[in-house]
């Protein structure tokens, strides 16, 4: 006899062809008909999404509490117990973690339950990050609907994370069926399976809806129609996975599902990663400056960040797959959270520079906080006011700065924001060791100098020849950009050349962009676009005389040159659309930054940023992991690096801020910047997707701006660097207010933090929920065991870390103690 475990859910995007009002009215009126149902009828109702459930207890407490009663009498099922179902590709491990455990939070607070089975039945693939994080948030099984194209042992299954961690998985082609038809629906996904215990998803969904009487009626007179072959009963998905022992293994990645969603919509893709970025920075910045005593950590407003992150992070909100509108609600999400976290940082970061003494005459302070927990030499850009404008034509305000123990800095003045032409505000650029976790103090001093005569500068192939020092070792870098078609004809590092030298599309470098031709459907749903997404590919040219946003520009043209470092950008068009690179080479660092702004104005067309190489193989970086990446041009989706490796384990790293997609194929990288998509153009059989008698809104139209880094560095290196490139030191001239006033130098309590290995990467330090304690998150993204030590105000902590492992460290104020499972 098979058992069938019916289970009943309603699936209701709070966002995808409506606003957030229309999703939580979708809600109401689905949870008040399953509500009034489950006192009539004999079932369970199953449903996740914190956000859903927020707005039953804000606009109808009522129901939320007859959802309470329910559940107390065990006909209401809290199922998934995450936030709501987000993309399952994009976020960070640190990410997942907080759409899992404040699910768990605020399901525990009002329902005194944690679901230990994980759904996601509309995320377009599925992390190999995700078996560790689900088994250290306490889940043991995961129920999933779009499992991607790449083949799977069967429907159930363990599923093998990164890290060797293991969870049950149990997939379906769809979570529901539609009105009136449940029993028939059931009926036909239960014959002829092979397993003796199964399970259905069921109910009306997509925009609400769940049970109707009908359906139910027509489920009890199956029970007794298939009663010879088959136990049919209401169930909740841990009651299946109890009684479910897998056989087969899974270890890779569940992909590939709808891979233009790695692209569509990058506005919003940009304004995730930067929200992400900001968030843990700030969390750190307050934690550190919590624990010195200068300021209460501020928990309440980090949670409200933290939820709009999570907001934002919904599976048809940061895909790209919903209408103007809700890309315009995920943007307020971002948006909010930046403006909290921003006001944070300034919180923290000026009770910082409280301590600090008073400016000496002559002297403008610049305070540089570095976030990473140890010392870091880099650059660092500052921009400031003088303190008088000078007016005169023939002098000039002449800076020098220098360190704490007098020591005089190179320095480079650069291009400030504003277009005043005017001496009076200033920005520069200047390479120094950064205390770990804390503000480092510089002194700029300005005086006058005569003008000198302009040098017209001769806008011809750059080569920048350079010596760097890698822990102690002199290692030569050389660096060439071609005048005549704006690409890095060479980057060599200690001898070694990463550009092809044969030319890919007729031309020869790294940074060519190229279009594509596309289509309409920000998914990509066709089997043609599973292959790859794009035909016919044509490469930008140089410009010979730009013109639109870009006239009276030469084609190519050096910008900034000094002793920290040479950039030079060129300007390239295609069809309608115009777009420059500009070229950032460091002087004393193996980096070159690559800022790509782009003014998109066609549509049906993919964007990518070709590098071609030498390269054999590709690695991207995804939730507490690194992946292997397709190699035949289908669609990859990496977070915030991808690497790409020959023999050996130095690496070619192109690392981003928020840019997901990437195709490699013989040797080429290939970045996916834009898709020039309808909003939410949905392919419906063989129909045209969009009208063709009206206008209807494309996404990604406008002027869009990109930011890479370029560098070589072993693999386990990455995540240091991806961390270091998306949080940079934040510096600011700021006079110290109060130094030296009645009662403004508060004792500071001692405060320090050391990890012996710095590719342990510190994710956070935050304060735990409802607690004194801080937690401290530390990962290991590397395929090597690493052991550490961690020492916290003098207190140690010895780690062994396996592959790819996340831990959990708690500090209680007196010891460091490692923890078996995540906590926040």
């Amino acid at each position: 006899m098979k058992e069938v475990h019916l289970i009943c859910n309603a699936h209701i995007d709070p966002i995808w062809q409506w606003e957030w009002e229309e999703g939580a009215a979708a809600a109401l009126s689905t949870f008040r008909s399953a509500v009034d149902l489950a006192e009539e009828f004999d079932y369970i109702f199953c449903h996740n999404e914190v956000t859903l459930y927020k707005y039953i207890a804000e606009y109808a407490p009522a129901l939320f509490t007859r959802i309470k009663k329910l559940v107390r009498e065990g006909k209401w099922h809290i199922m998934g117990g995450w936030y709501l179902q987000p993309d399952c590709n994009m976020p960070s491990g640190e990410s997942m973690v907080r759409q899992i455990l404040m699910g768990h939070r605020y399901f525990e607070e009002n329902f005194g339950v944690k679901p230990t089975t994980a759904i996601n039945f509309d995320s377009f693939g599925h992390s190999s990050g995700l078996p560790q994080i689900l088994s250290k948030c306490g889940q043991d099984s995961y129920i999933i609907t779009r499992p991607g194209s790449e083949p799977i042992p069967s429907s159930q299954f363990w599923w093998e994370g990164v890290d060797g961690s293991r969870v049950k998985v149990g997939v379906r082609s769809t979570y529901l069926t539609h009105l009136g038809t449940a029993a028939k629906d059931i009926k036909h996904r239960i014959q002829n399976r092979p397993e003796d215990t199964i399970f259905v998803l069921w109910g009306v969904g997509n925009h609400g809806g769940g049970p109707s009487r009908r359906d139910l009626a027509d489920i009890e007179a199956l029970k007794k129609e298939l009663a010879d072959e088959f136990t049919i009963i209401h169930s909740t998905p841990e009651q299946f996975f109890a009684k479910l022992d897998p056989k087969a293994v899974h270890n890779k990645a569940l992909r590939l599902v709808q891979p233009g969603c790695y692209t569509s919509m990058a506005q919003v893709k940009q304004k995730h990663a930067e929200v992400e970025n900001n968030l843990y920075m700030v969390e750190k910045l307050c934690s550190m400056a919590s624990l010195r005593g200068l300021m209460e950590y501020p928990e309440q407003e980090l949670d409200e960040a933290t939820t709009d992150l999570l907001n934002m992070e919904f599976h048809d909100v940061l895909p790209g797959t919903c209408i103007r509108a809700g890309e315009q609600n995920g943007l307020q999400y971002a948006d909010h959270a930046l403006l909290i976290l921003n006001r944070l940082r300034a919180r923290a970061y000026f009770a910082l520079c409280a301590a600090e003494p008073r400016a000496k005459e002559g002297e403008y302070p610049i305070l540089v906080y570095n976030p990473q927990p140890y010392e870091l030499e880099t650059e660092v850009i500052c921009e400031m006011m003088m303190a008088d404008q000078n007016w005169r034509e023939d002098i000039h305000s002449r800076l020098r700065l220098f360190d704490a123990k007098g020591q005089e800095l190179p320095l480079q003045q650069i291009k400030e924001e504003s277009c005043l032409n005017l001496d009076w505000r200033k920005r520069f650029i200047f390479r120094a060791p950064l205390a770990p976790m804390d503000v480092t103090r510089f002194s700029l001093y300005a005086d006058h100098a005569p003008t000198e005569p302009a040098i017209s500068r001769v806008n011809d192939d750059i080569v920048v020849d350079s010596t760097v020092t890698v822990e102690g070792r002199k290692v030569q870098k050389h660096v060439e950009i071609d005048s005549k078609t704006g690409l890095m004809r060479s980057y060599r590092i200690d001898g070694k050349e990463y550009a092809a030298k044969k030319p890919y599309l007729g031309k020869r470098g790294l940074f060519l962009p190229v279009f594509y031709k596309d289509n309409p459907d920000p998914w990509a749903m066709s089997k043609e676009q599973e292959r790859a997404i794009g035909t016919e590919p044509v490469p930008f040219t140089l410009m010979a005389e730009p013109n639109g946003p870009f006239a009276g520009m030469k084609s190519f043209q050096i910008i900034e040159d000094g002793p920290i470092y040479t950039a030079a950008e060129a300007f390239f068009s295609c069809e309608n659309t115009k777009l420059r690179v500009e070229y950032d080479i460091y002087k004393h660092s193996f980096d070159v930054d690559v800022k790509v702004d782009v003014f998109m104005n066609d549509a049906n067309r993919m964007l990518r940023l070709a590098l071609p190489t030498e390269a054999k193989g590709c690695l991207g970086q995804t939730a507490f992991g690194t992946e292997s990446l397709f190699l035949d041009g289908r669609e990859n989706v990496a977070q915030r690096f991808v690497a790409l490796t020959e023999d050996g384990d130095t690496a070619l790293a192109l690392l981003n801020r928020g840019t997901y997609g990437s195709i490699f194929k013989d040797g080429v990288l290939s970045m996916s910047l834009l898709r020039g998509i309808t909003y939410c153009g949905h392919p419906i059989l063989d129909r045209p997707i969009i009208p063709t008698d009206k206008f209807v809104k494309k996404a990604d139209m406008g002027e869009r701006n990109f930011a890479f880094r370029l560098t070589a560095a072993p693999v386990a290196a990455l995540e240091r660097l991806a961390t270091e490139f998306n949080t940079p030191p934040y510096a600011c001239n700021v006079f110290p207010a109060e130094a030296g006033l009645p009662g403004a130098n508060k004792p500071q309590a001692p405060f320090s933090l050391d990890i012996s290995d710095r590719n342990v990467v510190l994710v956070t330090i935050k304060k735990q929920y409802g607690s004194k304690n801080f937690i401290l998150r530390l990962l290991n993204n590397s395929r090597e065991d690493k052991s550490c030590t961690v020492t916290l105000c003098n207190k140690a902590a010895s780690l062994t870390f396996g592959k790819y492992e996340v831990k959990t460290l708690l500090w209680n104020g007196e010891r460091l103690t490692e923890q078996d499972m995540l906590l926040i």
